[in-house]
């Protein structure tokens, strides 16, 4: 069986378990056979902007993963694992990935039921471990699209040809804080003013996106520095001088050297989206501190 463990950075069975299930710096995968830890690899998350806490359901589907051991989550991610076929395991304790592996062997982690979830099945996308469900104000006035407002859509996004790259049909609607950088700049701006049930589409300039691309940026490292696992596409993080952590995809492997490829992967491309508003709500406080919806 393979387990994902939400885990911070760098991952792997020494790493502590992630205290946010929906921002964590990477899911340690490992597999478990007759009881006993075998394989641990290690995988970066989506984007949180791209399908919203979805985005985790599909990432983790399309690894092969068959069990995800969470604090907690809120109960639209939680059905979307169970739609996938993904089991969800309950780990209440804090500590390392392999203390955590080891608990769920023990058979000591439930598996996930609303009782578990953030809010007791209210939605949204729920940090691991327990906190109090968000309560979002009622907007006194115009409820337009505004900082600091949650802002729910159903969206599609399309390459300038029309091939589809991520939809919210496939995920589920996504909400973010509107101001705070959650969100592509060039959409975020373009979705001020607008009310709900309101559609556009928005072309964004690769400058208003995720940038051009920087060929100057890939560089090669040894074989031998790479995780034992690593394959072709996989997507890396590693820490650089100064402490920034960044994210790297796997772009050319051999036996001897890896090349590796810092630049988003829709980095250099115009990017079409086609957006509804669906809900507008003031954001709560806490999500105003943390800088994005809960």
């Amino acid at each position: 069986m393979l387990i994902a463990v939400p885990s911070d950075a760098p991952g792997g069975l020494d790493a502590v378990v992630s205290a946010h299930f929906g921002h964590c710096a990477a899911f340690t995968l490992v597999t478990v056979d007759d009881g006993k830890i075998g394989d641990v690899s290690t995988a970066e998350p989506p984007a949180h902007e791209q399908g919203g806490c979805m985005a985790p359901v599909m990432f983790l589907k399309q690894r092969e993963v068959e069990a995800l051991l969470s604090g907690g989550m809120g109960m639209r991610p939680l059905q979307g694992f169970q739609q996938v076929g993904i089991k969800v395991f309950h780990n209440e304790a804090d500590g390392t990935v392999r203390e955590a592996v080891q608990r769920y062997i023990d058979g000591k982690c439930d598996e996930f039921g609303e009782a578990q979830t953030c809010g007791g099945g209210s939605g949204g996308c729920g940090d691991d471990h327990h906190h109090e469900p968000v309560v979002r104000k009622p907007i006194e006035g115009k409820a337009d699209v505004q900082k600091d407002r949650a802002i729910t859509i159903d969206y599609k996004l399309n390459d300038t040809e029309g091939n589809l790259i991520d939809s919210s049909e496939t995920s589920a609607p996504l909400t973010f804080l509107h101001g705070h950088g959650n969100i592509v700049p060039g959409l975020e701006k373009e979705l001020i003013g607008l009310e709900i049930g309101a559609q556009v589409v928005v072309k964004v300039p690769t400058a208003d996106a995720y940038g051009e691309r920087d060929e100057a940026k890939i560089f090669d490292v040894p074989r031998s520095q790479l995780p034992p696992d690593v394959k072709l596409g996989d997507m890396l993080r590693a820490q650089m001088e100064g402490g920034a952590l960044v994210s790297l995809i796997v772009a050319e492997l051999t036996d001897e050297v890896g090349r590796l490829d810092p630049n988003h992967p829709l980095a250099g491309k115009d990017l079409v989206f086609d957006v509804t508003i669906v809900k507008i709500e003031q954001a709560a406080p806490e999500e105003l501190e943390h800088g994005h919806c809960h």
